[in-house]
This record gives structure tokens, C-alpha cells and sequence, in this order.
């Protein structure tokens, strides 16, 4: 269930995107590819767990966060969905909305 979005948010995501963003997306949603283009911003997130006092060894991954306008995206979901950046196809493995103008995308695959 998505969360209402305040009429003021309804633009940013689009002028947001727009000047941060770094890729285009193409949306695969419910089998259905969109026809247009939705501006993203990806980035990479280093995550470490560190050893604990047995001696194990550390563990370091990168996770990748793309944050795309909410509006349009509506029927977008995780574990479904798929997005087209630079003609290879990822998973989408989580999203977050918050309500406000952008939604988080949790990637899976080797970007």
C-alpha cells in the first residue's frame, strides 16, 4: 500500500532527478515496459560488518540506491520489477516511499 503524496511534492521528483541525476531508466513493470525514460540517480553504498572477537573475517559489500520520481512509478514493485539502465536489466530487491517526491530503489545484480 503506497502512502499519499502531498500535492506539493508532486514536481520535485522530476526537477530533482533532473538536475541530480546520473542514468536513464527504462521501467519494466508487471511485464509491461514503459515507453518513456524516467531520469535516476544511482549510488553505491559501502557496507562493512566488521570481525567480531573470534577472529572472523570481515565482510564488505556494496549495495546500489536508485532514487527515481515517485510520480508515474505508482504501481512499481519489489521482487517484480525490473529496470533497464545502460541496456542491462536489474532486479529491483526492495523500494522504499517515504511520501515525499522520490522513491529508493534497492538493486540486484552486477552494476
Amino acid at each position: 500500500m503506497r502512502i499519499e503524496r502531498p500535492a506539493i511534492f508532486a514536481a520535485m521528483g522530476d526537477a530533482f532527478a533532473g538536475t541530480f541525476g546520473n542514468v536513464d531508466c527504462r521501467f519494466t513493470i508487471d511485464g509491461v515496459a514503459l515507453s518513456d525514460p524516467v531520469r535516476g540517480i544511482l549510488r553505491q553504498k559501502r557496507e562493512l560488518e566488521l570481525a567480531d572477537e573470534f577472529g572472523r573475517q570481515d565482510v564488505e559489500a556494496v549495495t546500489h540506491v536508485l532514487s527515481v520520481p515517485a510520480t508515474g512509478l505508482e504501481e512499481l514493485e519489489s521482487e517484480r520489477d525490473t529496470v533497464n539502465i545502460d541496456g542491462t536489466f536489474y532486479g529491483i530487491r526492495n523500494l522504499s516511499d517515504d511520501g515525499r517526491a522520490m522513491l529508493k530503489l534497492w538493486l540486484k545484480g552486477d552494476i
